[in-house]
């Protein structure tokens, strides 16, 4: 077996659907595996024809062929699934759900954690850190307090201990609620009304199709989709404007190492410059180029507002790659780039971001690239490729957002830390 890895090296955003799309029809991959993140994924894959898909918790790859295994630490959203499988349909996936596996383990987003996200959220006010408001975060953060009496996949085959688990889970949300009431009425009286039987019916509905499987299907060629991006990470990120998960390579090393996979490479995605979908630090944001690069995969929201965008940041993107070992580089968006475009290789005084150990040197960082002024230069588009390349070798482009327009080569062979050492 042979596994390649796929991570973000930004703030999400940075073309990992498309990439993955490519990797698949390129090396033929047979399997596509989700490792970590859930609903809130927005990987857009569009066809040399024009149209598009938007994945959310299918693999990347499923336009090209591949089947989808959802690994244990990935959260599941079974009333989401059903209308991005009826889509697939729609664009000649027979049975989308014939191609779709999870391993029992995966914890469940539900309405509950839905509604007390955006509660919990809209009570954050100016200080909101940037939740997607689909209830991913809220779902891990329930886990983390109360182990056992989260909802995993294994339980939706057993309707008496799901709606259990509903009640309890409810009855606990009531209590937080009492703080949260008056922040947002209709939420707090779509949560009263939310009845845990008819809750679970639907959690049923939606998952009948979900075939449950403990251990990856077998393959010769598995492609790792990741999710979000590593300056996003819950232990890498910059704090509070991170996710309640582990976004770097490591779940998907842990599901190869179960496998005896010695033939794994890591390849870090990046655009050919930032972007920030939500609140947080973003040193080298530009209101021009905010407005004048439009993404019609990222329309502004209500909760995570408009995209923004700014010259690539090389400090940012050294910080990124130090986390995760990549092998290489996948940079996107070329297209876009100007004649001359701007590049920020370092800071005013400062060349590269220190690892944080702590949650308090995580809130140092964000300190810090809160009021770090860029120092941000033209250069050409051959520039750009080869600071990247100094960086970790470049083994893709992409100069448009189908398979068509895009090189891509053999990555090197893994060469970096090895799993046991990676994250220590």
């Amino acid at each position: 077996m042979r596994a390649i890895i796929t991570v973000g090296m930004g703030f999400g955003d940075e073309g990992k659907g498309a990439t993955v799309d490519a990797l698949t029809r390129q090396f033929g991959a047979q399997l596509v595996v989700r490792y970590c993140g859930g609903a809130q994924a927005g990987h857009n894959v569009q066809l040399p024809d024009g149209r598009r898909h938007t994945f959310s918790q299918f693999g990347a790859g499923t336009l090209a062929g591949a089947r989808t295994y959802l690994g244990p630490s990935v959260i599941v959203s079974p009333a989401l699934m059903v209308p991005e499988a009826e889509h697939l349909r729609q664009l000649g996936i027979p049975n989308p759900w014939r191609l779709l596996s999870a391993h029992p383990d995966c914890l469940v987003a539900t309405s509950y954690h839905v509604l007390m996200n955006r509660l919990r959220e809209i009570a954050r006010g100016a200080e909101r850190h940037g939740s997607c408001g689909l209830g991913v975060g809220e779902t891990r953060h329930y886990w983390l307090r109360f182990g056992h009496d989260a909802i995993t996949v294994e339980d939706l085959l057993d309707r008496t201990t799901l709606e259990q688990k509903l009640t309890l889970m409810r009855e606990r949300f009531f209590i937080e609620m009492q703080e949260l009431a008056t922040v947002d009425r209709e939420l707090s009286e779509q949560l009263c009304c939310c009845v845990p039987a008819a809750e679970a019916g639907m959690l049923d509905r939606a998952s009948q199709q979900l075939d449950v499987a403990r251990h990856m299907p077998p393959c010769d060629l598995a492609i790792f989709e990741g999710a979000q991006g590593v300056l996003l990470d819950q232990w890498y990120g910059f704090h509070p404007y991170t996710t309640w998960s582990t976004v770097t390579p490591q779940h998907a090393l842990e599901l190869l190492a179960e496998s005896n996979c010695s033939d794994i490479q890591v390849l870090g995605i990046t655009r050919a410059y930032t972007t920030r979908h939500g609140a947080g630090p973003f040193p080298t944001a530009c209101n021009h180029m905010t407005g004048a690069l439009f993404d019609a995969g990222n329309p502004t929201n209500d909760w995570q507002g408009t995209i923004r965008s700014g010259p690539l940041d090389l400090v940012l993107l050294r910080y990124a790659a130090s986390v995760c070992c990549i092998d290489g580089l996948v940079v996107n968006c070329l297209d876009q780039l100007p004649e001359r475009p701007r590049l920020c290789d370092k800071y005013q005084s400062l060349e590269r971001l220190a690892i944080p150990c702590t949650q308090r040197e995580q809130e140092e960082l964000t300190v810090l690239l809160e009021n770090i002024h860029p120092i941000v230069t033209e250069c050409t588009r051959e520039d750009l490729l080869a600071s990247l390349g100094e960086i970790a070798p470049v083994v893709a482009t992409a100069y448009g957002p189908s398979s068509r327009e895009r090189s891509v080569w053999s990555a090197a062979p893994r060469r970096n830390c090895p799993a046991e050492t990676a994250y220590d």
